[in-house]
């Protein structure tokens, strides 16, 4: 049978305190969205910084603080449902057919540089 796990208040913690995975957990993710299970993939993988000390996993409400900015990704702004103006599609046309040019000349480049295969 498991041993009831003692939180401690918010008090007694610093951001560089030890704290196993559960409890880390339960403090940093107070409406349960996130197990020490998960901690632990997280700590294996990279993501998370943590201490082995006598074979259990420690981390601290910084490291975890680390990891979510880490994690967090940026809304981008939706994009509206209009059509491009003639202008932005000339530009969008131009930028395309200079990358095109581009890659024609480096293949044309190539051709002529590369040794050719002997007809039999």
């Amino acid at each position: 049978m498991r041993r009831a796990v003692r939180i401690p208040d918010r008090s007694e913690i610093t951001a560089d305190t030890p704290l196993s995975l559960d409890v880390a957990a339960r403090i940093a993710f107070p409406d349960g969205s996130m197990s020490g299970l998960a901690l632990r993939n997280a700590a294996t993988r990279g993501d998370l910084g943590h201490a082995k000390l006598g074979g259990r996993v420690y981390t601290t409400l910084a490291d975890i603080e680390r990891m979510v900015a880490a994690c967090w990704v940026r809304a981008e702004p939706r994009r509206s449902g209009r059509r491009r103006t003639s202008a932005e599609n000339v530009e969008v046309k131009e930028e395309a057919g200079a990358a095109t040019a581009r890659a024609l000349q480096i293949a044309e480049n190539l051709r002529q540089t590369l040794p050719r295969k002997r007809s039999r």
